[in-house]
C-alpha cells in the first residue's frame, strides 16, 4: 500500500488576466517523500471568457481531485494500489470510529458527537449514499452535505464549523486507517460565525432570582458554582463533596470530569466559601454528589445534565427575567464582575481554565469587557 498524499486542486487565475496562461495546480507527495507541484490547464485557455475558464477550471479540479482521491499518481501517471481489500461505507466506518471514541469522550461530547453523526447518516440515506464505500466518496459528495447544512439547515457558523471539525476528525480517522486515500473534506474552510451572543444577568435579573434561594436552595446553590467557579454543567452533575480542597479553598475538576480530559483547579471566592459552609456539604460522605436528583446531594448521580438549562428555563419565565439568559449566563455575568474586579484578564483565564490567552481576549470581548480607560481619557 502506497500513502499517497496530496493538497487540494486550486485554479491559479493570473489575477484575472486573460492573456496569461491559467492552469490548476497541486502538490504530490510520492512513497519517497518527494513533494512536487503539477499544473494541467487542459483546455482551460482556449476559452475566451473570465466565467467560461472558470467554470472548466473548476470541472477540471474536481476530475483531478477524483483521480487522486482513487490512488492515481501524477509522478508515473497510474493508479496506485489503494488498499481496497476490506471494503467499508462511510457509514459503517463513522459508526466504528465513534465506538472507539467513546472510550475517552465525556458524556457530552458523546451525545454531541452521535447527534452529528446521525444527522450525516440521515443525509447519506436520503441522497442513496449510505452504501457508498469510503474510497469512492468524494470532496464533490462533501461539497453537496455541507451546502445542504448551510442552505437547507439554516446552520449558524457556530453549528456549521461544530460540525464541519467532527467530520474533518472522522475523515482522517478514515485517512489513517487507509480506508481512502485522502480525506474528501481537506481545503474546506470554516464560515465566519457570529459573537457577542453571550448574554449576563442583570441586577435587577439578580434581585428577582435571589428568591429561588428560599424556594429552591439546591438549585440556587447550583447556579452559584457556576457563577463563581465557572464550572459546565457535566462537571455540576459530577462534583462531589471529595473534590472540594477545603485547606488551599479550590475545588478540584478530575481529568474525567473535565471536558479537556486534562485535571485542574479552580479557586473558591469567598462569597461561595460561605455558601459551602452553610449547606454543610464539608460533613457528607466525601462521595456525595452535591447535585443528584431536584439538585439536592446525593450518593447517587444527576444522569441528565439538561435539567440545569430546563430548570433555569422554567424559572426565568416564570420570574419574568429577560429573554437569552441561559443557565450559562451565570457564567457570563461572574466573568464580567471579576474582570471589572480585577482588571485581569490572566486572573480570567485561569478561573476560566482556558489555555491560550487569546481564547480568554475574544471571551472577554464578546462580553463587552476590555474597555481601554486610557482610550477613554483620549
Amino acid at each position: 500500500m502506497t500513502n499517497l498524499s496530496f493538497s487540494t486542486p486550486k485554479l491559479c487565475d493570473r489575477g484575472g488576466d486573460l492573456s496569461k496562461q491559467w492552469y490548476v495546480y497541486f502538490y504530490y507527495t510520492d512513497s519517497n517523500g518527494v513533494r512536487r507541484q503539477f499544473r494541467y490547464s487542459e483546455g482551460i485557455n482556449s476559452l475566451k471568457t473570465k466565467r467560461e475558464r472558470r467554470a472548466e477550471a473548476n470541472a477540471l479540479a474536481e476530475a483531478i481531485t477524483v483521480h487522486l482521491q482513487k490512488g492515481w499518481s501524477p509522478v508515473t501517471n497510474t493508479v496506485e494500489n489503494v488498499d481496497n481489500s476490506q471494503p467499508k461505507t462511510v457509514s459503517a466506518a463513522f459508526d466504528e470510529i465513534f465506538e472507539i471514541k467513546k472510550a475517552y469522550l465525556t458524556g457530552e461530547s458523546i451525545r454531541t458527537y452521535k447527534n452529528q453523526i446521525d444527522l450525516f447518516k440521515k443525509w447519506l440515506a436520503r441522497n442513496s449514499l449510505d452504501h457508498l464505500y469510503t474510497q469512492n466518496f468524494t470532496a464533490d459528495h462533501m461539497r453537496k452535505y455541507c451546502d445542504w447544512m448551510l442552505r437547507d439547515r439554516k446552520y449558524c457558523g457556530k453549528t456549521y464549523n461544530g460540525h464541519l471539525g467532527m467530520l474533518r476528525t472522522y475523515f482522517s480517522e478514515m485517512v489513517e486507517r487507509k480506508y481512502m486515500a485522502a480525506s474528501p473534506v481537506a481545503g474546506f474552510k470554516f464560515v465566519r460565525q457570529e459573537t457577542g451572543k453571550n448574554t449576563t444577568y442583570s441586577e435587577a435579573d439578580e434581585r428577582k432570582f435571589g428568591k429561588i434561594g428560599k424556594t429552591d436552595p439546591g438549585f440556587y446553590l447550583a447556579t452559584r458554582f457556576v457563577r463563581y467557579c465557572f464550572l459546565r454543567r457535566t462537571e455540576l452533575a459530577k462534583l462531589q463533596v471529595k473534590h472540594i480542597n477545603w485547606q488551599s479553598k479550590t475545588i478540584v475538576i478530575p481529568s474525567g470530569n473535565a471536558k479537556s480530559r486534562v485535571q485542574d483547579s479552580v479557586t473558591i471566592p469567598g462569597t461561595l466559601e460561605r455558601m459551602i459552609e452553610k449547606a454543610g456539604f464539608l460533613e457528607l460522605d466525601p462521595e456525595t454528589y452535591l447535585f443528584g436528583k431536584h439538585f439536592e446531594p446525593s450518593l447517587k448521580r444527576l444522569n441528565r445534565v439538561d435539567d440545569f438549562s430546563d430548570m433555569q428555563r422554567d424559572i426565568n419565565s416564570r420570574l419574568g427575567i429577560g429573554k437569552g439568559r441561559t443557565f450559562y449566563s451565570w457564567k457570563h455575568t461572574g466573568v464580567v464582575e471579576l474582570y471589572n474586579l480585577t482588571k485581569d484578564p490572566y486572573t480570567v483565564m485561569r478561573q476560566c481554565r482556558h489555555t491560550d490567552i487569546k481564547m480568554t481576549m475574544i471571551y472577554l470581548r464578546s462580553l463587552g469587557c476590555g474597555v481601554n480607560e486610557q482610550v477613554r481619557e483620549w
